[in-house]
């Protein structure tokens, strides 16, 4: 009886109750179709599986794309890769931002729109008998990448010790790779991001060095897309971007569902979780944007790293127009 007053019969259709049912079921299918069909492919490549990239898998996580209209493929690339991709088209976004600004230093056509971790995530970290930085001297250090922004950030991490030009450093694919050859015993010492660098404390290997503690300014993470989608899918973007800041702001406020996130996500306990979230709050840039005057920074020290003549203006590199504007937006 219930179902006559919806209308059907009025029309003539005289419907039993299985084919009201089975109508139901065919309207309720192409109403998920047609939603799912309105929904927009956006493809973001991190540099690793750790957890720099953090707000990205928050926010396919909890739902924030979806209420976007945006359905997120997040791929897993090694650095160059990915910005290759990125350059080619392959993917709308690369996380990878220190490397990609380098990138943009040499043409290639790329701008940040988001930042998201303004100080350096890295630790250096060693096996149980190095007790000091000095006893990295001839040592071999595992880094992610290949001669990407945390091999340069390595590099400056040991400058103030001395140790910077006595030392090897080794690619090991990425931080997860890294941390593996330290617990393997085939490397000296590593450059971790979190989790691995709490993990590995965790398990008595020796923090020898903490990045943050001598480069202030490291735009390593972000929202990294190329000009021509910058230009031509800005709405897109902007809706990418909206989404990665309802999560940063989800994170800040609900410790105790992003603790439960990042042991879900990465398969660890509550403790060192509860440690990992306060490392990656402790890095996050809380307005996920950046000066001029801090993009100069880093392109005096690409210059200084690399010895090149730099053309570039911080303009070149970055505009986070739209993350202000929807930071705006969103009350922040």
């Amino acid at each position: 009886m219930g179902f006559k007053s919806f209308g059907f019969r009025v029309l003539g259709f005289g419907l039993t109750g299985c084919l009201w049912v089975a109508l139901l079921g065919i309207i309720l299918f192409l109403v998920n179709f047609n939603s799912s069909a309105a929904q927009e492919r956006v493809r973001i490549s991190p540099s690793s599986p750790g957890l720099a990239a953090w707000p990205v898998q928050l926010a396919a996580k909890e739902g924030f794309f979806a209420r976007e209209g945006l359905t997120a493929e997040i791929i897993v690339m090694r650095t160059n890769t990915g910005i290759a991709a990125l350059a080619t088209g392959s993917i709308d976004f690369t996380t990878a931002g220190g490397s990609a600004l380098r990138a943009a230093v040499n043409g290639a056509p790329l701008k940040m729109v988001l930042n998201i971790t303004k100080k350096a995530d890295l630790w250096i970290v060693a096996q149980k008998n190095l007790q000091r930085v000095e006893d990295l001297r001839g040592k071999m250090i595992g880094v992610g990448g290949n001669w990407g922004t945390q091999f340069y950030q390595v590099l400056e991490a040991l400058k103030p010790s001395g140790v910077d030009k006595d030392v090897q450093l080794v690619s090991t694919g990425d931080v997860a790779n890294g941390y593996l050859t330290l617990q393997q015993g085939s490397m000296p010492a590593v450059a971790l991001t979190p989790p691995y660098s709490i993990l590995a404390k965790r398990q008595g290997y020796r923090d020898l060095v903490r990045a943050s503690d001598v480069i202030n300014v490291a735009p390593t993470t972000g929202l990294v897309t190329t000009r021509e989608k910058l230009d031509k899918e800005s709405q897109k973007i902007r809706r990418t971007i909206r989404a990665v800041i309802k999560a940063v702001d989800f994170a800040k406020v609900r410790r105790a569902d992003t603790v439960a996130f990042i042991m879900s996500q990465y398969k660890m306990e509550k403790d060192i979780a509860e440690s990992v979230y306060d490392a990656i709050m402790e890095t996050l840039n809380p307005t996920l944007w950046l000066s001029d005057g801090e993009i100069q920074i880093e392109l005096n020290r690409i210059a200084e790293q690399t010895k090149m003549k730099i053309l570039a203006k911080p303009a070149d590199l970055a505009d986070f127009t739209l993350t202000r504007q929807v930071a705006q937006e969103l009350g922040r």
